[in-house]
């Protein structure tokens, strides 16, 4: 399971994939600040109280609610902004590691857009909506908090894993082959998915996960079909 996504990492050194890093580290982050920046300012400037003191604290703690929701959001956001590099990622792995294969289907741009924005409108949706209505109920069970990290990643292992899946799936395959496929060897690709949604959490690593999900997913869905094609 891990060797795919070693071999993803290996490439980060390719100029193919390293033009796309730089692009994809310097768009990340400066996303990644205008949000936390935004909601903080948003927060901090409302005087709640009237005092001071107490306002000062609010504001502390709308400063650190606002990282914690652009950490939630953080997967979703960065898929949004290389939606667009996604086909030069997988064009690299294929040079490199799958040589004889032929052309990929080619998606239009603008489906390449819709559907990274579907998946980041989908991931955002439902993270909120677990940060709202799940984790105050673990919180208030107080033996239950240890669960919040594992629900966290489990969602977003499913999300990523179902996501990129499907984008290396439907560049070789039509839909309907693609989702079967997914299904068959739906233990390992979530599996996959939230070993990119836990390195999705480390700073710094997080900016180039993206990256290196999609070309892990190509990885993951060659050994897939190749498994089908030989029973």
């Amino acid at each position: 399971m891990f060797s795919g996504l070693f071999l993803a990492v290996e490439q980060l050194g390719d100029p193919r994939i390293r033009s796309v890093v730089i692009r994809a580290v310097i768009f990340s982050a400066v996303t990644f600040i205008a949000l936390v920046a935004g909601l903080s300012w948003a927060l901090s400037g409302t005087s709640l109280f009237g005092i001071a003191w107490l306002d000062k604290g609010v504001a502390y703690l709308g400063g650190g609610a606002a990282f914690v929701i652009g950490l939630l959001i953080f997967p979703a956001l960065t898929g949004l902004i290389i939606s667009c590099m996604l086909e030069e990622i997988a064009r690299a792995v294929e040079a490199r590691h799958f040589p004889d294969l032929p052309d990929a289907r080619e998606e239009p741009i603008m489906q390449m857009v819709s559907n990274a924005a579907r998946f980041a409108v989908k991931t955002i949706v439902l993270n909120v909506l677990v940060f709202i209505l799940v984790v105050p109920v673990l919180l208030i069970t107080i033996v239950l908090i240890p669960l919040i990290p594992f629900v966290f990643f489990a969602l977003n292992g499913y999300l990523l894993g179902h996501d990129y899946f499907e984008f290396a799936a439907l560049r070789r395959l039509e839909p309907a082959a693609g989702r079967a496929l997914r299904r068959q060897h739906k233990s390992r690709v979530f599996m996959c998915g939230t070993v990119i949604a836990v390195l999705m959490t480390v700073p710094f690593l997080n900016w180039l996960m993206p990256i290196v999900a999609a070309a892990y997913m190509v990885h993951v869905f060659e050994h897939a079909r190749s498994r089908v094609e030989t029973v």
